[in-house]
């Protein structure tokens, strides 16, 4: 005779397979370029792929695998990178993974004119492998109300910058003008309902991430931009339908 499995523990099983964490792990791997006219500096590059592997679907993982792939995220190809010489390395790091959610960050790093990087943080619903939109997780109604207190937060940290433009912290070689300018610059800038694209989750809550877009010869006064608000502040915002809301339950 068949022993029946109770239905609690069915829901447990099936709950644990649903929220099965993916693993990731750094695979490491260094391209050379070919060809007389590549500089012998850039002759090699690095990318540190971030392999899957875990509970969940093939299909899942197949998903997850394209979502966090560098060639999507940053509109390249291998290929691509491989004759142009600007790319020094390819690099992620995992900064939560718990709850069924994935928040990583996926970097790139290179050299023209001058050297360069950028990084793209994303939050992946592991039950889906898709990556998670703010519209997806944050109340529309209320973004206003939302982008007022990262705002406030920006003007804080811009209040410390235009300081330290005083202190001559980021020198003073361009003459007042050229500091006068920096310190509009710094305080014009302002978060709104429209600048919401990034975020970061972890165990503490939210991190609302800003890039002023400052260029190369002014990116040391350029805010830091990343604004935590934990789960308590953030609340009203989430909506409680979507991957969040078990945070604020």
């Amino acid at each position: 005779m068949k022993k029946l499995i109770p239905a609690f523990l069915l829901m447990l099983v099936a709950a644990s397979i649903g929220f099965a964490q993916i693993v990731i792990t750094p695979k490491k791997t260094v391209y050379t370029r070919k060809g007389k006219e590549i500089p012998k500096e850039k002759r090699t590059f690095i990318v540190t792929y971030p392999l899957t592997s875990g509970a969940s679907p093939a299909a899942t993982k197949k998903k997850l695998a394209n979502t966090i792939s560098y060639w999507r995220v940053f509109g390249t190809t291998l290929a691509e990178v491989q004759t142009d010489g600007w790319l020094s390395e390819l690099s992620f790091q995992v900064n939560y993974n718990k709850n069924g959610v994935l928040d990583i960050a996926l970097t790139q790093d290179g050299s023209g004119a001058y050297p360069d990087q950028s990084t793209v943080n994303l939050v992946v619903d592991l039950k889906s492998g898709e990556p998670v939109k703010f519209a997806d997780v944050f109340k529309t109604n209320s973004l206003a109300k939302f982008a007022e207190a990262v705002d406030a937060k920006l003007k804080i940290e811009s209040k410390d910058i235009i300081r330290r433009i005083d202190k001559g912290e980021f020198g003073n070689e361009n003459g007042k003008e050229a500091n006068d300018s920096l310190k509009e610059q710094v305080g014009g800038l302002s978060f709104t309902a429209d600048t919401f694209n990034e975020f970061s989750v972890s165990d503490k809550g939210v991190t609302i991430i800003y890039d002023a877009g400052f260029p190369h010869v002014i990116q040391a006064a350029q805010p830091d931009g990343r604004y935590l608000f934990s789960w308590t502040q953030i609340k009203p915002f989430i909506k409680p339908d979507g991957l969040l809301a078990k945070f604020i339950r």
